[in-house]
């Protein structure tokens, strides 16, 4: 059969293909105009991040050792216009580690005892590096490299510039006890209170007008510690700083110059007030431990040096326990000397543990005789170890007449605060006129002397935090 011709074009769209057609278009031209306006707005907001915090404003509070340096690093962080968990985040430098989120510091054991002295912890076990400032010394005259500078020109400002001296010092003398020394008894407070010494220890960002500057072969490493939740600090803010630490070391670009391994001693001597508490043996105050009572252990010495003193320390013991006990906390108590028996190996002996009842202690010190050595340092890191496991925070009391068993610095000084990144603090009562321990005066967060009898259970009360 033939067809027949329709009168109409074959190769015209039907109105139905029209229309899907026309639908096509039109949505085309939506999503141009939608990715249009798309950029628009992510330019705006990139411009304006305040029309993403649907939270509002948060205020993040940070702490640093060196102010100058903390101002700096919270400008930084506050130019990237920071939003954290839709809030906007407004850093800004506050005085107190206690309100602090973060805190900045050189990583070493000083800044985890000034954390747990405010009971305070890090939220991570790496904290992250944000700036590397070279240190050396300035001077309207100074030596053609860092190997003419003496040690003894130099002066060392604790309060403005307290790591570039630690550093500097370090450097320069060589070995430890003459770089305590010289922090100790060439400190001034600022640059400005330099005074006749013609060098003073500084970064190289803080040279006075019409100094010059010549470095040592090291840096300060400054970090940003982020810390967890507590009384002033919120959980929010806490992750706002965690995104501080985060946001400052994606930016960090290492000087090529490293921070050195230094002693704690060293670091503990550039603080304000390292250095009396490390060199000083003539206090015969006592000054109240930082936090109040909280949980205590207390770590006696009974070897035979601790004969004269040992009814006036278990009364001291007696009295702080019953103190700390009656404030709601829990006090235990332990004894330690060198080993008195066959096959006994270690110096230290678990008399009460953690309990709240004080009487149990008040009984047990009651009842010691002396004899032995003093293992201090292997009882101090037995103690600080198994109260750190406890995960609350703590405080060690350690009454002492010395050390026997010295070893490495550096290995008991890093029990003692890897316990502080835990919370755990350590107060020291020296009794006695023997020779002192200085890694454990410098470890701990607050010493005292107790020359005489008469001076020793007022510093052991002091030394858990109990003023009278």
């Amino acid at each position: 059969m033939g067809r027949h011709a329709s009168g109409k074009n074959n190769y015209a769209l039907s109105g139905r293909a029209v229309a899907a057609l026309v639908a096509v278009l039109v949505l085309v031209a939506g999503l141009v105009v939608y990715l249009a306006t798309r950029g628009d707005r992510a330019a705006q907001d990139s411009a304006s991040p305040a029309t993403n915090c649907v939270a509002g404003d948060l205020d993040l509070p940070v702490a640093a050792s060196d102010d100058a340096i903390g101002q700096s690093l919270v400008d930084a962080y506050s130019d990237a216009n920071p939003v954290v968990r839709d809030f906007c985040v407004r850093p800004s430098l506050v005085d107190s580690i206690a309100d602090a989120a973060v805190y900045i510091a050189p990583n070493t054991p000083v800044a985890h005892q000034q954390l747990a002295q405010r009971n305070r912890t890090a939220s991570t076990a790496e904290p992250a590096p944000v700036l590397s400032v070279r240190v050396g010394v300035a001077g309207a005259s100074v030596p053609a490299s860092a190997a003419d500078i003496e040690l003894e020109s130099v002066a060392f400002p604790v309060d403005e510039e307290p790591a570039a001296s630690a550093l500097v010092a370090s450097t320069i003398a060589g070995n430890d006890q003459d770089a305590v020394n010289a922090l100790t008894n060439q400190r001034v407070a600022a640059i400005a209170d330099a005074g006749n010494s013609p060098l003073v220890a500084t970064s190289e960002d803080n040279v006075p007008d019409g100094y010059s500057f010549v470095p040592v072969d090291a840096s300060v490493l400054y970090t940003a510690i982020p810390l967890n939740q507590g009384e002033k600090v919120s959980e929010d803010q806490s992750r706002a700083g965690q995104d501080f630490a985060r946001v400052l070391s994606e930016r960090f670009q290492d000087g090529g110059v490293d921070q050195p391994a230094i002693s704690d001693l060293v670091w503990a001597a550039a603080t304000p007030t390292g250095g009396e508490t490390i060199t000083d043996h003539t206090e015969t105050g006592a000054t109240v431990a930082d936090g109040g009572p909280v949980n205590t252990l207390f770590l006696l010495d009974t070897s035979e040096a601790m004969a004269p003193y040992l009814d006036s320390a278990a009364a001291g013991i007696a009295s702080a326990a019953e103190a700390v006990a009656d404030t709601g906390h829990q006090v235990a108590l332990w004894n330690y000397s060198s080993p008195l028996n066959p096959g006994v190996t270690k110096g230290y002996r678990r008399n009460v543990a953690f309990t709240p009842d004080a009487g149990e202690v008040v009984q047990t010190v009651n009842r010691f005789l002396t004899g032995g050595k003093p293992q201090t340092r292997e009882a101090v890191t037995a103690a600080v170890q198994q109260v750190a496991e406890t995960g609350t925070p703590a405080r060690v009391v350690v009454v002492t007449t010395g050390t026997a068993d010295g070893g490495d610095d550096g290995t008991f000084a890093g029990a003692v605060s890897e316990a502080a990144g835990a919370g755990v603090t350590v107060s020291v009562v020296h009794v006695g006129e023997g020779q002192q321990d200085q890694a454990l005066r410098g470890a701990s967060s607050s010493a005292a002397d107790a020359a005489r009898p008469d001076q020793v259970a007022i510093s052991i009360e002091a030394a858990a935090g109990i003023s009278r």
